[in-house]
């Protein structure tokens, strides 16, 4: 039994999100940093210091070139999937950045509880359920020229 946990417990933290690749791990206020990602399943979320991103704030992209031109709350949830997000307006120093892959859209409580209770229902998918669903990268802001 002891075993068969064990063996779950891996499995739902490969379904983790992943950062596979970004393009820069510094920059100034204003530019765009775009985060390569495996398993980024929902609605993500950024924080930065004190700024959080929502939705709005955001794109996602589809890594696939055949599906780039696809808006981003159009992908499938179990594509690799391109965040793009520019640097907020913070101090110069080394931040940590914490992507958050949110069940449901910012601030919708009954869309969260009613997705949640769908995977619940479908074992395969259980992985996405029972994961963390955070990445975190370190990234460093530049004082503006």
């Amino acid at each position: 039994m002891k075993t068969w946990f064990l063996l779950c417990g891996l499995f739902a933290l490969s379904c983790a999100p992943r950062i596979v690749d970004i393009n820069t791990r510094q920059g100034m206020p204003g530019e765009t940093v775009s985060v390569s990602m495996e398993y980024l399943v929902s609605w993500p979320r950024v924080e930065i210091g004190s700024v959080i991103m929502d939705w709005p704030q955001l794109q996602l992209q589809a890594t696939a070139l055949d599906r780039r031109e696809i808006r981003g709350e159009e992908l499938i949830w179990i594509e690799d999937k391109i965040l793009h997000f520019k640097i907020p307006e913070l101090a110069p120093g080394d931040y940590q950045v914490i992507i958050h892959d949110d069940k449901g859209p910012p601030g919708d409580l009954v869309y969260s509880f009613l997705e949640t209770t769908a995977y619940l229902a479908f074992p395969p998918v259980w992985p996405f359920v029972f994961r963390s669903n955070q990445a975190h990268l370190d990234l460093r802001v530049l004082a503006k020229k």
